[in-house]
C-alpha cells in the first residue's frame, strides 16, 4: 500500500460528528485519541485533507467519504467548536471533549481561578485555512480571535522580554521539552510559542484584509515579535535559535543595615536555554529570520545529531535529555521522530530557497511513513530515528496525514505561516 492509497482508505477517520461540548463537526487525531479536539493537531490534520485535494481528484476525495463539502464543514467547524468554548477573559481551551476523560475539566480550573495555558497559537491559522479552502471568510467572528490574542498578551507574557511564556508544562504540544518540562511555572518563553505567535498575528492580519478591513494592529505585533525573538532568542556565536528562560527572581535578604544584591540588577533580559530541539528550527517555518540566519541553522539541520536516517530528530542526539523510551503520558518528544517535526522543518526550507536540503528531509520523510505502512500497514505516532522502528498507536492520523502532501512534488518555494 502506498501513502495515497492509505489516505483514501483512511482520512475519513478523522471526520466526526457533533458530540457533547462539541456542537460542529470536528477533527479528532485518531488512534489513541478518538473522540476529542485537540488545537494543533486539528490544525494540520485540516492541512492535509485540504491539501489532498491538490494531490488526489474531487472523486477519489468523493469516494473515500471526503467530498470538499464535507471537509469544508469539518475544518470550519473545529474553529467554531473553539471560539464557542471562549470564555468571557478571551481565554479559551487547549482541547473539548465529546464525552472523554476531560470533558468540562478547563472550563471548572479556569472558573477557579487555575492559571491555564490557553488554546497553543493555531487558531487564527486555522481559521484563515478554512477561510481560503471555502473562499468564505463571513463566518469567522474576528472580535472572538482579537480576544484570544489578548489573553495571551495579558496572561501568557512575560514584560521584561517582551517574549511569549507557558503558565506550567502542561499540554504544551511537545509534551516533553526539556526547555518548558519541569521547569518553574512562568519562566519558560519557548522558541516553539513564540515562532507561532508570530504565525498568529500574520493570520489575523491576513483574515482582516480578507474581510477588507485594517490590519495594521496585528502587521506591527507580528513585526515587534519578530524584531524580539531575533534580539532575544538568536545566538549570534552558536547559529541558532534557543528557548529562553526568563524566570528572574531577586533573593531579599538583610543584615545589619546592608541589603545583599542591593547595587547591581540584571541588564539582561532573557539567560539562554542552550537546548537543540527541533523548535529552534521553527523560526524558518514562521519567517523570522534573514538569509544569513537560515543558511547558520541549516549547518545544524546537517548535522547528524540533528539530521537522522528518517528526518530532524525532536531532540539533538548529543543532548543530556536524549532518550527514546515509548511514552504516553507524557508522549515522548526527546529525540524520536514525529511527522510534524519533519514537515515544519521541510516548509520552512523551501520558504527560504533551500530545495535541496528540503527535498532529502522530505525523501527521507516519505521513506519512513512508506517503510511504516510497507512492515506494519500503518502509521503510528512517533518512530525510532535510526532505525524507523514505531512508537505507540497504530492508526494514529493528526499530522501523519500530510504525508499526502509530502509525497507530491515541491509545491512551492514559499512556507505555509505568510
Amino acid at each position: 500500500m502506498n501513502i495515497k492509497e492509505y489516505f483514501l482508505r483512511n482520512a475519513y477517520r478523522v471526520l466526526k460528528k457533533p458530540i457533547g461540548e462539541l456542537q460542529y463537526p470536528f477533527l479528532d487525531p485518531g488512534s489513541g485519541y478518538e473522540g476529542d479536539l485537540w488545537d494543533w493537531d486539528s490544525y494540520f490534520t485540516a492541512k492535509a485533507l485540504c491539501a489532498a485535494f491538490s494531490v488526489c481528484s474531487n472523486e477519489e476525495m468523493q469516494t473515500a467519504g471526503c467530498s470538499r463539502e464535507t471537509v469544508a464543514a469539518h475544518v470550519k467547524g473545529c474553529v467554531q467548536n473553539f471560539l464557542s468554548a471562549q470564555e468571557s477573559d478571551g481565554y479559551i481551551p487547549i482541547m473539548l471533549s465529546g464525552n472523554g476523560l476531560f470533558a468540562g475539566y478547563f472550563h471548572a480550573e479556569h472558573e477557579k481561578g487555575v492559571p491555564l495555558n490557553q488554546h497553543k497559537p493555531f487558531l487564527c491559522q486555522s481559521a484563515l485555512q478554512a477561510g481560503e479552502f471555502a473562499n468564505d471568510y463571513g463566518w469567522i467572528d474576528e472580535d472572538k480571535l482579537a480576544a484570544y490574542l489578548r489573553y495571551y498578551e495579558t496572561r501568557q507574557f512575560d514584560a521584561r522580554s517582551e517574549l511569549f511564556i507557558w503558565q506550567d508544562d502542561i499540554m504544551i504540544g511537545i509534551d516533553n521539552n526539556p526547555t518548558v518540562y519541569y521547569r518553574a511555572p512562568r519562566s519558560s518563553a519557548d522558541i516553539y510559542l513564540n515562532s507561532f505567535m508570530i504565525a498568529e498575528y500574520d493570520a489575523m492580519a491576513q483574515i482582516l484584509r480578507q474581510k477588507g478591513k485594517d490590519a495594521t494592529q496585528f502587521e506591527q505585533k507580528a513585526a515587534a515579535l519578530r524584531t524580539t525573538v531575533n534580539s532575544q532568542m538568536w545566538d549570534e556565536k552558536d547559529g541558532i535559535y534557543y528557548s529562553q528562560d526568563v524566570g528572574f527572581f531577586k533573593t531579599e535578604r538583610s543584615y545589619n543595615g546592608f541589603t545583599f544584591h542591593e547595587g547591581f540588577a540584571p541588564k539582561w533580559k532573557t539567560v539562554p536555554l542552550k537546548i537543540r530541539f527541533f523548535g529552534c528550527f521553527l523560526p524558518l517555518y514562521a519567517g523570522i529570520c534573514n538569509d544569513e540566519q537560515a543558511e547558520r541553522l541549516c549547518v545544524h539541520l546537517q548535522d547528524a545529531d540533528v539530521m537522522a536516517s528518517y528526518g530532524i530528530r525532536t531532540l539533538a542526539r548529543n543532548e543530556k535529555m536524549y532518550n527514546l523510551e515509548k511514552s504516553n503520558n507524557p508522549s515522548n518528544w526527546l529525540g524520536a521522530i514525529w511527522t510534524v517535526a519533519n514537515y515544519l522543518a521541510y516548509k520552512g526550507l523551501l520558504r527560504y530557497n533551500k530545495t535541496e536540503l528540503a527535498e532529502e528531509l522530505r525523501n527521507k520523510a516519505v521513506l519512513l511513513l512508506q517503510k511504516s505502512l510497507t512492515e506494519y500497514g500503518e502509521m503510528f505516532e512517533s518512530y525510532h530515528p535510526d532505525t524507523g522502528e514505531p512508537n505507540l498507536f497504530p492508526g494514529f492520523l493528526s499530522w501523519n496525514l500530510l504525508a499526502i502532501d509530502l509525497c507530491g512534488k515541491l509545491h512551492s518555494n514559499k512556507g505555509e505561516a505568510e
